[in-house]
């Protein structure tokens, strides 16, 4: 399984104008799909003039043909996953105090480390995750639950229908700079995994009875095998199986430059197409809103498929954007093969 990640938008508090959208995206597809995802990318190159080995960004593309690219992966069995938040209801007080917040629930954690050298390394990232500027921070957790939405959601949607494709995982995510790692994706490297086995073991997600686990069973805690430290913080969980979460993301995660793997230029045409769908910029918001929400799975009682996050104040969305969402989940692609 191929998780690509990429984000639209600079997530910046100060001085952000309404409807600021900013988006991580996931585009989650078994390996078999690559060559036709790319296929489907150097169609696309093609209609607009460009060379295939060239990357092609939203702004230098014809809606129509914006359109046709859509259209060519909903034939696809790639799924489609999304954060969104828009900044300028994010108020920076409030970022900084969770940011506070999640820190020191890091901390906690030190006295229960056996060796000086983990001890240190738990207050080193104790220091970076404080040290994150506040727009870095707002992707970095919109990130994580990105990715706890592929655990939560997209495993239970690909294990009923394609479940060899679970035997192992590939997570790609756009690079940022191209000779040096950045603050944001050390933190991200160290973080997210133990943050995101929190996530898993606070709303476990129930395994479906019908389905066949077995091609990813090297990626669950059997019946007493949750390690200890983690029964310590949910005790209820003893006799429980879990998806080792860390084993997911840390087994296989690379930061990849988008110019060199066109399944990074796909997601980053997704999520940038979701920023101005969100910003009701296309002239044919209704039909590219079907497209884009026809690559979604299906959220309980009919929620939106994309996951909404905000740091302060909440406000009722305009009536364009309502419908925009009511057509997305209409399109949505069914949970359950039952």
């Amino acid at each position: 399984m191929e998780i690509l990640i990429d984000e639209a938008g600079s997530f910046a508090v100060k001085g952000a104008l309404e409807n600021s959208w900013c988006i991580v995206a996931a585009y989650a597809c078994p390996e078999t799909e690559r060559k036709k995802y790319e296929s489907i990318l150097i169609d696309l190159k093609r209609r607009e003039n460009k060379d295939k080995s060239q990357e092609i960004k939203l702004h230098q593309i014809h809606e129509l043909s914006y359109i046709k690219f859509l259209e060519n992966l909903n034939v696809l069995d790639g799924v489609l996953l999304c954060t969104a938040t828009d900044s300028s209801l994010n108020f920076e007080d409030l970022v900084k105090k969770h940011q506070e917040t999640l820190a020191l629930s890091v901390m906690k954690n030190i006295e229960k480390m056996k060796y000086k050298s983990g001890k240190e390394a738990l207050r080193n990232l104790t220091s970076q995750i404080e040290r994150l500027p506040v727009q870095l921070y707002i992707q970095l957790f919109c990130q994580i639950l990105l990715m706890h939405s592929f655990v939560d959601r997209g495993i239970k949607y690909f294990v009923q229908r394609e479940p060899e494709s679970l035997k192992c995982f590939s997570w790609k995510i756009d690079k940022k700079e191209l000779h040096k790692k950045i603050d944001f994706e050390d933190a991200f490297e160290k973080f997210s995994p133990a943050l995101l086995q929190t996530f898993s073991l606070l709303e476990p997600g129930a395994k479906l009875d019908w389905c066949d686990y077995s091609s990813m069973s090297e990626y669950i805690y059997k019946k007493g095998e949750i390690p200890e430290y983690l029964i310590e913080k949910f005790p209820h969980l003893k006799n429980y199986e879990a998806f080792d979460i860390q084993k997911i993301v840390r087994q296989d995660i690379t930061f990849i430059d988008s110019r060199s793997y066109p399944g990074i230029q796909v997601v980053d045409l997704l999520a940038s197409g979701l920023r101005r769908l969100l910003k009701q910029e296309f002239k044919d918001n209704k039909i590219v809103a079907k497209l884009l929400g026809g690559l979604m799975i299906q959220e309980s009682y009919n929620s939106p498929p994309i996951q909404l996050v905000t740091f302060g104040k909440e406000k009722k969305i305009d009536k364009g954007l309502a419908d925009i969402v009511k057509i997305m989940i209409k399109s949505c692609r069914r949970m359950s093969v039952k």
